[in-house]
């Protein structure tokens, strides 16, 4: 006899070794060909695309999940794999539950049907017949909002409304598990506000469980409270949001620095495979805390064989790529050395592509270092498809340091993702940012319509002319996709080398609730163009904290607890009026000393 309890308990989804491959067919006659058994399994028909691999998941009932990542990491074809369109290739799926999806606008409906023969046909199909089905369909159709739309054939609607009926169709049955993948990404913002709330009530009340593909990583973090990061077809995280994001925001940039790299190795090696990269970088992603000295690199292949690099002098088979942060040659404590310095590019780290001899193992890499700073340097060698060889860590210490890093025995993965918080090039670093009260006292919760203080300790890394810079302050509020930006895109520093910025906020208008707050200085006027490059990889960009560092707002009086995002300070005026009641939808324009009122 099965255990109640234990079922309860059980994930309403599991999924255990997962994998999914695609043939890609080099014509389409392979592929008719393929069908019935006729193609050739040779790599002169067809090549193997891994989608998916190597996928664990468990989720459980009321549980929000938001699965995340760039185009073609394999999100689709994972909710795909859980609702059945397609088979995959290996592992096993487990579903406990009725699974309402949608994965494409317009699937399951008829063009030529109208809206409400597709609501019908759509009931029928979950099993809702007899006296339910009209009640229902009212509810959907107040839902959707659509009811003058409703006896018209779907092709005529346009792609929002599609989404509209799709959604309210499946909502408002209240599946066991709801799934889905970008559908409400073409309706209007009003619409999608209606439906996160639709599928928070759901998951609450109801015990939905929610698997939502978005790109929209900002707004999920108002609804999710599950984040799964997939890249390459692999789950890379899965945890809380904000780690989540800062995974996502910083694969943005490792993305254009991976299209760089694939350029620049195939201009520099395009005769040979066998070359690796070798790498240096800061762990944080951002600019070194001080200067990182490199006098030597090396690589031991083994048998008494090596291939060495004088980092200052260069070497033929050592190819520096252009994306980094390496300063010109130096004498340093008597050495010839080059640093990577603590500003500059936006990409932290120094990089050679090195050519290897034919058949080349590498047993180990080693340095001579000489640095000073807080934050761990991160050394890494890894092949031209990404697969890690070996890894360590350049220490702080006084002085010059030798290490020597073992190659893994065994296959280590690829090379690791940051998980990066800071941006920028560094010539201006936030050094810490306060929350005072407006006696100075340090707070970590205001209360609304109070008086608060964020002081933001800014210094230069070197010396600038700069004298203006763009300065923002946002405030993010946890469970809205809604924010609100203090914004100067010509803020004066005066002379020296550091300052404190106070942005005082008396009274603060923010609703209640938690918010994450985000700082960042840049170009003078950087956001006052037509359209910005993202900033993970926007060079404009001197410090942008994206921590979304936590501040809580306390309630003061009913309104504020009732919801409210924020109140705007205004002049309400109220007198007597003598004129004419202006009829509604009406203007009137009043001539007063030669203007307009």
């Amino acid at each position: 006899m099965s255990d109640p309890i234990a079922a309860m308990s059980a994930p309403v989804l599991e999924l255990r070794s997962i994998g999914k491959q695609y043939r890609l067919y080099h014509k389409p006659l392979y592929r008719f060909l393929d069908l019935f058994g006729l193609c050739a399994a040779d790599a002169a028909h067809y090549s193997e695309h891994v989608a998916l691999s190597q996928i664990d998941l468990s989720v459980f009932r009321g549980e929000k999940v938001a699965i995340i990542g760039r185009n073609g990491a394999g999100k689709s074809t994972l909710l795909k794999i859980i609702t059945g369109v397609i088979q995959p290739t290996a592992g096993q799926v487990h579903v406990r539950g009725k699974v309402s999806n949608l994965l494409q606008i317009g699937s399951g409906f008829h063009p030529d049907f109208t809206g409400r023969q597709n609501v019908y046909a759509s009931l029928a199909h979950q099993g809702i017949t007899g006296r339910a089905v009209d009640r229902i369909f009212e509810e959907i159709i107040d839902f959707a909002e659509i009811g003058e739309y409703i006896d018209q054939p779907m092709k005529t609607y346009s792609t929002g409304m599609c989404s509209r009926l799709m959604f309210a169709s499946s909502v408002v049955v209240r599946p066991e598990i709801l799934v889905v993948d970008e559908i409400l990404g073409v309706g209007d913002a009003y619409f999608a506000h209606k439906s996160f709330e639709r599928m928070r009530q759901l998951c609450s009340h109801d015990g939905t469980t929610l698997l939502l593909v978005t790109h929209d990583v900002y707004s999920a973090l108002s609804l999710c409270d599950r984040f799964i990061w997939i890249d390459r077809g692999r789950i890379q995280f899965d945890g809380e949001g904000k780690p989540a994001l800062a995974l996502y925001e910083s694969s943005i940039k490792q993305q254009e620095e991976e299209r760089l790299r694939q350029y620049s190795a195939a201009r520099i090696a395009a005769e040979t495979n066998d070359a690796v990269h070798v790498l240096v970088r800061t762990r944080s992603g951002f600019a070194a805390p001080s200067p990182v000295a490199l006098e030597t690199l090396q690589l031991d292949l083994g048998e008494g064989r090596s291939t060495t690099l004088p980092v200052a002098d260069g070497a033929a088979d050592w190819n520096l790529l252009p994306e980094g942060n390496l300063d010109g040659p130096e004498i340093l404590d008597g050495r010839k050395c080059r640093a990577l310095k603590a500003m500059g590019s936006i990409y932290h780290k120094a990089e050679w592509l090195v050519r290897l001899p034919s058949n080349s193992t590498i047993r180990a890499v080693r340095a001579r270092w000489s640095y000073q700073g807080s934050e761990p340097i991160d050394i890494r060698v890894f092949t031209r498809q990404r697969q890690l060889i070996a890894s360590g860590t350049l220490s702080a210490g006084d002085g010059w340091t030798d290490g020597e890093f073992a190659a893994s025995r065994r296959a280590s993965g690829e090379l690791d993702h940051l998980q990066q918080s800071d941006y920028g090039t560094g010539a201006f670093r936030i050094t810490g940012v306060q929350f005072l009260d407006t006696q100075g006292e340090q707070i970590a919760t205001i209360t609304h319509g109070g008086g608060v203080i964020v002081r933001i300790h800014l210094e230069c890394s070197a010396s600038t002319a700069e004298r203006e810079i763009t300065f923002v302050l946002g405030f993010a509020r946890h469970g809205s996709a809604y924010s609100v930006y203090v914004y100067n895109g010509a803020l004066s520093l005066t002379a020296g080398r550091s300052w404190t910025i106070d942005v005082k906020l008396d009274p603060l208008r923010l609703g209640s609730g938690q918010w994450y707050v985000n700082v960042g200085v840049g170009k003078a006027n950087l956001l006052d163009h037509p359209s910005s490059t993202y900033f993970a990889v926007n060079p404009g960009w001197y410090h942008l904290m994206a921590t979304r560092i936590d501040f809580n707002v306390a309630s003061l009086t009913a309104f504020d607890a009732a919801g409210c995002f924020t109140t705007h300070p205004a002049i309400i005026d109220v007198r007597e009026s003598h004129d004419a009641p202006i009829a509604p939808g009406a203007t009137r324009e009043v001539v007063h000393d030669g203007g307009v009122v």
